[in-house]
């Protein structure tokens, strides 16, 4: 009788065993379906939304990490997107914007400098402070900003010194960058230009190739030709040293002029380039570009000053926001930037940086592994190139700052 107790007791126990381990798999598998359902937001919207587009996959099977938005909000974008593209692709000249205004009842000017709600446009001699028409949107053109220096405008004047802009004229052609905060729009730096001239000084401040690599990134994703300019190459002990420098850009068929506005090296050649042209000068605050102006067109007198006492040497910054001037003797434009630090990366993924350093794509290829990070993996023909001074190093040193800045 004893034993048989025993006996039920233990099988009693053996049995509520096995129920709490079933409870326990069935308590796990709920667990799992619910944090299924509520990661696959995807599934998620699609079930309780009908409205939202969902995620698709790739050919991958993966679907993207991004945030799910309404189908009408999705459409949008990719017009916007589109607009964007569009908004510098036309194929308009002088003649084509001339003749849009002999058919318009309003003035044909340009705008060399906008500020919060105002833009400053020249018409013939005379400089108007214009506002514009509340029917011109900027989300309609992709952009966050409605008008941009050098845009062709067709204004109305109002009175004296005072106008209206009744309509942006199409541009052929933009430097632009993603909009730090809203990602599916484009900020409109300059228009209508034809070609970026990326100033840097030999010294005062010192030579930053990381930065001119960023505008040169920046001028090639807006289809537009950089031009390096060293300038104050009289502080430049040995030139020999200045021209193994800079040899890569060379050899990537980028123009290299050195200038001095000291000793006059190098001016006549930039004034060829700049010669019937509209440009950009884009550098650190400091490295000379009003300086370089003032040399080629004295009539320009725009403001200089003295680097820093500072011990870091740095430039002061004499151009505050973008401002278009005329160099008239040359029958051209420059337009005056501020130092912009993020011209070129704003945007850029960090895998298609690679794109912009055929140099060391060309080596990167040749890895053994078709992943490699070019860091300490074996078989790295990108880190044999290096080696070997095939790459340069600077040129390496700078793209995997830049790699690992666009991965944060």
């Amino acid at each position: 009788m004893i034993q048989q107790e025993v006996n039920n007791l233990t099988k009693s126990k053996k049995q509520k065993q096995r129920l709490k381990e079933r409870q326990r798999e069935a308590w796990q598998a709920q667990k799992a379906q619910r944090k299924t359902v509520r990661h696959n937001t995807a599934a998620n919207q699609e079930k309780h939304r009908s409205d939202w587009q969902p995620l698709q996959p790739n050919e991958f099977g993966v679907v993207a990490d991004r945030r799910i938005m309404p189908r009408d909000e999705l459409e949008r974008r990719e017009q916007v997107e589109m607009l964007s593209a569009q908004a510098v692709a036309s194929d308009f000249d002088e003649a084509g914007w001339q003749q849009l205004a002999a058919d318009s009842p309003y003035a044909l000017g340009i705008v060399i400098e906008v500020s919060r709600g105002l833009c400053r446009v020249a018409l013939n001699d005379e400089i108007l402070v214009c506002d514009w028409r509340g029917a011109l949107i900027a989300e309609q053109t992709g952009y966050t900003n409605i008008v941009a220096v050098g845009d062709r405008v067709l204004v109305s004047q109002q009175e004296e010194g005072r106008g209206f802009v009744q309509e942006v004229l199409p541009r052929r052609s933009g430097l632009g960058r993603a909009d730090p905060f809203y990602g599916h729009l484009r900020q409109l730096l300059t228009a209508n230009v034809d070609q970026v001239l990326i100033v840097a000084a030999w010294r005062e401040p010192h030579l930053w190739l990381q930065m001119v690599d960023e505008y040169l990134i920046g001028a090639e994703r807006n289809n537009l030709s950089g031009i390096v300019c060293i300038n104050k190459i009289d502080l430049a002990d040995d030139m020999a040293e200045v021209d193994t420098l800079l040899r890569p850009y060379q050899t990537l068929n980028h123009r290299v002029l050195y200038t001095s506005a000291v000793t006059g090296e190098g001016i006549g050649e930039l004034t060829a380039v700049l010669r019937h042209k509209t440009t950009v000068l884009a550098g650190l605050a400091g490295v000379g570009k009003s300086t370089l102006l003032n040399t080629i067109d004295p009539d320009l007198n725009l403001r200089t000053a003295r680097i820093s006492n500072m011990p870091s040497r740095e430039g002061r910054h004499t151009t505050t926001q973008a401002v278009m001037y005329p160099l008239r003797p040359l029958n051209g434009y420059v337009i005056d930037t501020p130092g912009i630090k993020d011209m070129g990366l704003l945007g850029l993924e960090a895998d298609d940086l690679l794109d912009f350093y055929p140099d060391i794509a060309d080596f990167a290829v040749q890895c053994r592994f078709s992943d490699c990070r070019h860091d300490s993996e074996p078989g790295c023909a990108v880190q044999d190139g290096v080696a070997n001074g095939r790459i340069a190093s600077w040129r390496f040193e700078n793209y995997v700052k830049l790699y690992n800045q666009l991965g944060d």
